[in-house]
């Protein structure tokens, strides 16, 4: 971005069978200094499509966008869905590096296509949210263009600043969103990286056609027929489930189960839906027969927000002791057209409410706390930059995060599993990162796991780490199932398309390999084996009603 060239290079063969969250971790261990600041030049920002991206197999077209994060100081990848991975394999393109950052004040346009791809000032677009955005630049580079932006919180280069892409009907819904890496795009000095449609993309033809066809016909039929319930409900289904097992964070993780969840559950969602006219089964990314996403449409039938989720639903929700999906709604196009996470920002927004700023309840009070970081204010400042930092500000020492990132959905006094892929995984509090929810098993599928259970959580939140590394290797998302089962089919499909002879104890050591470069240059960052750790609060505090404290031993975590 200093130069403001585009130099394009083959893969080199080191790479060769890296893919997604391996290459952009890859990269930025070998690329980017452990101690250079996430937001100076020293930096980069690396956007990869998984190694099946592009092709026929199903669930499976997200991007991995790496960096060093601002949030947590050490690395990160973060994925999302939309358009824009599909639409890079198809064109060839295996990963964008983004580095150096620009003198000039006003932000850039990358414009990626199959030849001469190119950089472009673009100053009538300062300050812009992602909607207004988001029709400029369809309009500018034609219809159904693959978009990637951040918002004003990017732009500001805070630390709850996310990278939004459009979904397959257009809406700038879906999110990069943990880590801060909004703002580093904004560091960068670049506003929108944008791929328009164009007849020069290709299909990504495999090694095998015959094979894989069968591999993608009968692993569709499996995802259709065992994720029913997802396609029908979709993530909402997890409020009542959360709630249940009284592990629904609920005034600022006060509580661990909502008076008000049946009004913010998936019955009252798509009884919303369904009468303002809106869409469940709706897919993020081209070739999901899963079709989770929604759009959700306002009391007068008009189009309000998309990708109204659990993740957003709780944290807007029932963490901010909100019960109107209304509100949550609003909330949630703010934060998209603001280009703030909503989990770091729900998570900040309930600190607002603990030390009395706003009430709890009070979603006008928290909407008008979002629109102060859509203008740049002290206050919009402190909220966008994440719970770590608006804590400092206000003297706080009770903060819901791990190595400067909010936790998530999940109480990790109930989701002790969870709470061990918090402490443990390289990414801080990640939910996605190693997702010990009910029902789920390690590697072993034959042992009982209890939710919670202290004594079982790091073997099973280790094995889950595991297979998401090799999930978010491959492009697929997390919803095919990070399961022991899924292994062969995976070795499978990418046989099928590369020609290769992978086993499933190859697909092993890839995301342990994975892991172990993630956390060696953790340690170089800085970050050392202490910050493994959940806040004491979360081992001192019993959550309500259930006078659950989290009680994995502290050592075990650290020696996993």
């Amino acid at each position: 971005m200093d130069s403001g060239e585009v130099i394009e290079h083959d893969r080199p063969p080191e790479y060769e069978r890296l893919g997604g969250r391996a290459l952009t971790s890859t990269l930025v261990s070998r690329e980017v200094l452990p101690d250079c600041h996430p937001l100076g030049p020293c930096n980069k920002l690396i956007l990869a499509p998984g190694l099946m991206v592009g092709t026929s197999a199903p669930c499976c077209n997200k991007l991995s966008i790496g960096a060093k994060s601002p949030l947590t100081y050490g690395i990160k990848e973060s994925n999302v869905g939309g358009r824009t991975a599909y639409r890079m394999a198809r064109l060839g393109i295996g990963a964008i590096i983004i580095e150096g950052t620009s003198d000039h004040p006003h932000p850039h346009v990358i414009i990626l296509r199959s030849r001469k791809s190119q950089i472009e000032r673009a100053d009538d677009i300062v300050g812009l949210g992602n909607y207004d955005l988001h029709r400029k630049l369809q309009e500018r580079y034609g219809p159904h263009a693959a978009i990637l932006s951040i918002g004003p919180a990017g732009e500001l280069r805070l630390g709850a600043a996310c990278i939004i892409s459009n979904d397959t009907d257009d809406h700038p819904g879906r999110a990069a969103g943990r880590g801060g890496l909004g703002a580093v795009m904004g560091a960068k000095g670049v506003k929108a990286i944008v791929i328009p449609h164009s007849r020069a993309e290709k299909n990504v033809k495999p090694a095998n056609p015959e094979k894989f066809k069968e591999l993608a016909h009968d692993f569709t039929e499996y995802v259709t027929k065992t994720r029913a319930a997802m396609t029908k409900w979709g993530t909402s289904v997890m409020v009542d489930i959360a709630n249940g097992l009284q592990g629904l964070p609920t005034r600022n993780y006060r509580l661990g189960s909502f008076d008000g969840a049946e009004r913010i559950n998936a019955v009252a969602l798509l009884k919303n839906i369904e009468e303002r006219d809106g869409s469940s089964n709706v897919a993020c990314t081209p070739g999901c027969p899963i079709r989770c996403s929604n759009i959700y449409n306002d009391p007068e039938k008009n189009y309000l927000t998309s990708s109204l989720e659990y993740e957003t639903i709780c944290m807007m929700g029932s963490n901010l002791g909100i019960d109107d999906l209304d509100i949550i709604a609003r909330l949630d196009r703010a934060s998209d057209d603001t280009g703030l996470d909503t989990i770091e920002t729900g998570a900040t927004l309930g600190l607002a409410m603990e030390v009395g700023l706003i009430e709890f309840g009070d979603g006008e009070a928290a909407l008008k706390l979002i629109d102060e970081v859509k203008k740049g204010t002290i206050m919009g400042r402190a909220i966008g930059g994440g719970v770590v930092t608006f804590a400092r500000i206000m003297g706080i020492n009770r903060i819901p995060a791990v190595k400067g990132q909010s936790f998530p959905a999940y109480d990790p006094r109930t989701f002790k599993g969870m709470g061990v892929t918090f402490a443990s995984s390289p990414m801080g509090a990640d939910h996605t990162a190693g997702p010990v929810i009910q029902g789920r098993k390690g590697l072993d599928t034959q042992k009982e796991v209890a939710l919670t259970d202290p004594t079982v959580q790091v073997e099973v939140s280790r094995d889950l780490q595991v297979l998401a590394a090799i999930i978010d290797q491959l492009g697929f998302c997390l919803f095919v199932g990070p399961t022991a089962k899924n292994l062969g089919r995976f070795a499978d499909f990418i046989n099928a398309s590369y020609g290769w002879e992978i086993t499933e104890n190859d697909l092993l050591e890839m995301g342990r390999s994975l892991l172990r470069t993630e956390r060696d240059f953790n340690r170089r960052a800085g970050i050392s084996e202490a910050a493994d750790s959940l806040p004491e609060w979360v081992r001192q505090e019993p959550s309500e009603p259930s006078g659950r404290v989290f009680d994995v031993d502290p050592d075990e975590i650290r020696n996993m």
